[in-house]
């Protein structure tokens, strides 16, 4: 008799379990009393204002890159040979001449509000 094999092998089952519960966000258990709800309220809030001002930083950044990049063409126009272009842009911009978009850090923001919300008596499972 001839075995079938198996198409879910045990252990790659159970890694892919372990792979996609990292995707999963933790459920936020809010603090219960009105103290802690208050509390948790203002935890919101500065989540809410740290979050503008990581997008702010991020939107400034991505100007000062197209300002950089604007006077640094306006300043290599006048060359005539690509070569020489090239060489301008090099010496006036030598962190390259592409403004990426940069994404808003929240990472911090979050971490300070889990640790409000524990604080005022919540908690994450």
């Amino acid at each position: 008799m001839r075995q079938q094999k198996r198409f879910w092998n045990p252990l790659l089952l159970a890694s892919m379990l372990l792979l996609l519960a990292g995707c999963w966000a933790p459920q936020v258990h809010r603090p219960t009393s009105a103290a802690g709800a208050m509390c948790a309220e203002q935890c919101d809030q500065q989540r809410y204002s740290c979050n503008n001002t990581a997008q702010a930083s991020a939107q400034a950044s991505q100007g000062s890159c197209q300002a950089r990049q604007d006077h640094v063409e306006q300043r290599c126009s006048p060359w005539v040979k690509d070569s020489d272009k090239q060489r301008c842009q090099i010496v006036n911009n030598p962190g390259g001449g592409t403004c990426i978009d940069p994404s808003p850090d929240y990472s911090g923001c979050t971490s300070t509000w889990r640790s409000c919300i524990v604080s005022c008596g919540g908690y994450f499972e």
